[in-house]
């Protein structure tokens, strides 16, 4: 468990004395009970939906906007045997939410390919030379974006320009004006009213999935677990559900690359918690994309050969020893700007 660095001062008044003899019955102290109450856990059945968090809680993922029509068209490209490319991004979240989609349209029969982009060669987010090529060279007909595409104008303008639909699924800060994209799947989109507005960008994955698949497909909660954890959202709602489950099957996990790379990084599975997401997962998968080609972790997280899956969490253990060397001689230069005798300064 993360341990706070601050020392809590609660709140001694205390409006409802009725919460408390509620909270002490599913065990929490009046200390705790005060806490949550203020926190807006009000009524006994919020306070048991935030301590028993159940997948039955999940809300529809149809609600979602353009949730119907890019499962529609995903469904129809499969069954003309379209080319769909899944385009992903380079941190743990882009990585997860891109395999999430890509097992669940592989069960479905579909034939995809994944991209997550270069950082030094392509940028964030869509790219329309990426996407040209794939297009004219692969033959996709189909592209579906994962933890990015409500920025991506450019490129998306250019495949529906060439007769590609893209079906955008994203998380983040949405812009004024959207992309005309064939689909635009997003928690916070001003068409809709989606009831819980921060999900990750795997988490967004996931509801995408469920949706295709018609039932919540448990054995993807590893993966939404990494990278809800590792994108720091909020940890209510939806995300404390997912992650929650998550969690109990990442214990568990039966991806051999999760198996080699705990086994490389001294990760014992049965004590997995989300510290061991935040400090020791999430770094190494971020570090592969923040130094080096981000795609051989959709072979990580995915593949079935066991002896690539050792190579691919070596290589990623040794990035993320890489990122630290970094890390540690930017942190010694910046001590030897400090002035001591200046009690404000910005370094850069």
């Amino acid at each position: 468990m993360i341990t706070s660095k601050y020392d809590w001062q609660i709140a001694t008044n205390f409006s409802d004395e009725g919460f408390i003899k509620k909270a002490k019955k599913l065990g929490l102290e009046a200390s705790v009970a005060n806490l949550v109450y203020q926190r807006g856990i009000q009524t006994e059945e919020a306070l048991r939906d935030f301590l028993e968090p159940s997948l039955d809680q999940l809300h529809d993922p149809y609600e979602l906007h353009d949730m119907d029509k890019a499962v529609t068209r995903i469904r129809q490209a499969i069954e003309n045997y379209e080319q769909i490319l899944i385009y992903g991004d380079y941190d743990a979240d882009g990585m997860t939410s891109a395999s999430i989609v890509k097992e669940a349209l592989e069960q479905l029969g579909a034939e995809c390919q994944v991209y997550l982009p270069n950082r030094f060669t392509d940028g964030y987010g869509p790219n329309a030379s990426v996407y040209k090529y794939f297009i004219e060279n692969q033959g996709i007909s189909l592209i579906v974006t994962v933890d990015n595409g409500v920025a991506g104008h450019e490129a998306i303008e250019l495949a529906q320009s060439m007769g590609v639909d893209v079906i955008v699924t994203d998380h983040h800060s949405m812009p004024e004006v959207l992309p005309d994209a064939y689909a635009i799947i997003h928690p916070e989109h001003p068409e809709a009213d989606y009831p819980f507005q921060h999900l990750a960008g795997c988490g967004v994955a996931f509801k995408l999935a469920t949706a295709l698949l018609e039932e919540v497909q448990v054995e993807l909660l590893d993966l939404v677990a990494i990278g809800t954890i590792a994108d720091m959202v909020s940890l209510t709602d939806e995300n404390r559900i997912l992650v929650k489950y998550g969690l109990s099957v990442l214990k568990n996990t039966q991806r051999i690359g999760l198996q080699e790379l705990f086994k490389i990084a001294g990760i014992q599975e049965n004590e997995v918690d989300e510290e061991t997401v935040g400090f020791q997962i999430a770094p190494r998968l971020n570090a592969l994309g923040r130094l080096d080609d981000p795609n051989p972790a959709i072979e990580l997280l995915t593949g079935f050969d066991e002896d690539e899956a050792r190579d691919i969490a070596l290589m990623i253990n040794q990035k993320n020893e890489e990122r630290k060397e970094i890390v540690q001689k930017i942190y010694d230069e910046a001590k030897t700007m400090v002035d001591p005798d200046n009690p404000v300064q910005v370094l850069a």
